[in-house]
């Protein structure tokens, strides 16, 4: 696949990935968004390793759940299935699909993108894209120096707080599913905050200390 990012440009790139987007939220077919998550799933075979894949499905699997039961319930029409309070119409379920097939293209397109630009080619790429609102008060080269932070350090702070949360988890005595979700919310917020606050400085000293962790 890099072998032909000469043929288009990074800038290019980003802004088709933009199109594409738009795109989709113009798309009422669930035919059309079926195609179009199939074609974006097999460039995407195509495009990175099996192994890559399978690591980030999970939590991919489990959005795509969320979306689908959220739209799925409390829609008029033809009702298809009805228990208690809960009911599915056809026009709930039509919905669900469309949303939940947006949201799978909208990712893996975001994953195709990724495996064929390096992260310093999307920060060039969106500081050159988004530089003429500077004329109108925008703060572009701040935005793109925090994105350009996420996007170096996100994936090295995810494993370095998945790796002490599953620490608490085994020190700590938590049964159930609500006593997890309780204590993953009570690790994770302090570090939200810390980085809404200050992003810069937040991932700096994380990586920095993860660094430290990796490299004694």
């Amino acid at each position: 696949m890099r072998g032909g990012e000469d043929r288009l440009s990074p800038r290019l790139k980003i802004s088709l990935y933009v199109v594409f987007i738009v795109i989709l939220f113009f798309i009422r077919s669930i035919y059309l968004h079926a195609f179009a998550a199939a074609a974006v799933f097999i460039l995407v075979l195509a495009a990175l390793p099996p192994g890559k894949i399978k690591g980030g499905l999970f939590p991919i699997m489990l959005l795509l759940l969320f979306t689908f039961a959220g739209n799925l319930f409390f829609h008029p029409g033809r009702i298809i299935y009805h228990r208690g309070f809960l009911s599915v119409t056809d026009e709930g379920l039509l919905l669900a699909g469309v949303r939940s097939l947006r949201v799978f293209s909208m990712i893996f397109a975001a994953k195709l993108l990724t495996a064929v630009l390096s992260v310093d080619e999307m920060i060039r790429s969106l500081e050159s894209i988004l530089r003429p609102l500077e004329r109108i008060g925008v703060p572009v080269r701040d935005f793109v120096s925090v994105t350009g932070l996420t996007l170096k350090f996100f994936p090295a702070l995810m494993a370095c707080l998945l790796k002490e949360y599953r620490e608490h988890m085994k020190n700590g005595e938590i049964k159930g599913f609500r006593q997890r979700i309780r204590h993953m919310v009570t690790f994770l917020m302090p570090v939200f905050v810390k980085s809404i606050r200050s992003p810069e400085s937040f991932f700096v000293s994380e990586a920095n200390g993860l660094k430290v962790k990796l490299d004694p």
